[in-house]
């Protein structure tokens, strides 16, 4: 909360429980007319999710502040696990895209258009009515262009919109439960791709604009609205420089600025919870001396992240380790798959911030060992 180390702990989201459903139907056909090939794909999709929360809320014991410096902490508070909320989520879309090549199919355009639905339902506990609706309908376009430079090198630029359900203020908030209605996301993309047969780079420039959500640290009120800004450039990287090894990964430059903000409040900063930089290695080898034995390794890397919206607190970069191996054999004439992964192999500490918490420990060195059987 401030550079006293003063820290607000809550107990609330302590179960839930979700249902999801989803269904998708399409079409694909290719033809030409005249010089001019067409791919053409047709789809629509359904999808749906009923979410149940259950957990302690607005009551003394679940919530204290305590300082990093001189910890104290309420008594555990009986494990209740009353149910403190309802969602549901419905998603619908339809859509048509036709892919027209030219020169041969040298030049390559890309046209499609989607009609897109979001309902977003927050119901009371108590009585089961509906206490909040968000229902909202877009016709979002997308459009792609690339084009061979030669059997190697091609260049590629795309636009596209999409339209995404509302946040919901987590159950640790202040207005927990809050639904915020539906919005729009806008990708803008330029790259290069180059294709040696057996290893392929890929380089992009991108834009993405969409609406920015955080949980204030003082007031503990979340909000969602305004405006974030994902700029950035990408390198990837992926194939086989040598026989029996394998490696793919890339690095990524973003500057994921809050472009702009309610009543201006920390416009130009930069959002929480995203590093500037993430890297990722992964090499796999396959050992000669025994068939079917592969060693792999990784490399996860990434600086530092804001996690107050101010960005006058974060938490530092961290790099981790990983060691693996796997091996194919037969068992009773069925193929049968053995794998062992040591993640974290340093046991660095690390603080991360996963989906469901503002800031929570890495995970330690783990140890994973297991066997599948094709049948």
């Amino acid at each position: 909360l401030n550079n006293a180390g003063d820290f607000r702990t809550t107990v609330a989201q302590l179960a839930f429980n979700t249902r999801k459903q989803s269904a998708d139907v399409g079409v694909r056909g290719s033809f030409r007319t005249g010089p001019v090939s067409h791919q053409l794909a047709a789809n629509a999709t359904a999808y749906q999710h009923k979410q149940d929360d259950y957990g302690r809320r607005s009551v003394p014991e679940a919530s204290w502040v305590t300082n990093l410096y001189a910890p104290t902490w309420n008594e555990a508070p009986t494990f209740m696990t009353p149910h403190i909320m309802h969602t549901e989520v419905k998603l619908r879309s339809v859509g048509v895209a036709d892919t027209m090549g030219f020169a041969g199919d040298r030049l390559q355009v890309t046209l499609g258009v989607r009609r897109q639905q979001v309902q977003s339902d927050a119901f009371d506990i108590n009585t089961g009515a509906l206490s909040s609706r968000y229902k909202q309908s877009a016709t979002t376009p997308a459009a792609a262009v690339l084009f061979k430079l030669g059997s190697k090198v091609s260049l590629y630029a795309n636009s596209i919109e999409g339209l995404s359900q509302g946040a919901t203020a987590p159950t640790t908030a202040a207005n927990a439960g809050e639904v915020f209605p539906p919005f729009k996301t806008r990708q803008k993309e330029v790259g290069v791709k180059l294709d040696a047969g057996r290893f392929a780079h890929s380089f992009s420039l991108f834009e993405i604009k969409r609406p920015n959500g955080y949980t204030d640290p003082v007031s503990n009120i979340y909000s969602f609205g305004g405006e974030q800004r994902n700029r950035g450039a990408d390198w990837s990287f992926f194939g086989s420089p040598l026989d029996g090894v394998r490696l793919m990964g890339g690095v990524a430059y973003v500057q994921p600025k809050l472009t702009r903000t309610q009543s201006g409040i920390n416009e130009g900063k930069l959002a929480t919870g995203l590093p500037k930089v993430q890297g990722k290695i992964t090499a796999e080898w396959d050992l000669p001396m025994l068939e079917g034995l592969s060693l792999n390794a990784g490399i996860t890397s990434m600086s530092r992240q804001f996690i107050s919206a101010d960005n006058t607190q974060w938490v530092a970069g961290h790099t981790v380790y990983d060691l693996g191996a796997r091996y194919t054999t037969r068992l009773s004439g069925r193929p049968l798959t053995l794998r062992g992964t040591i993640n974290n192999l340093t046991n660095t500490a690390y603080w991360g911030q996963p989906l469901l918490s503002s800031l929570a420990l890495g995970a330690p060195r783990t140890f994973t060992l297991s066997a599948t059987v094709d049948f």
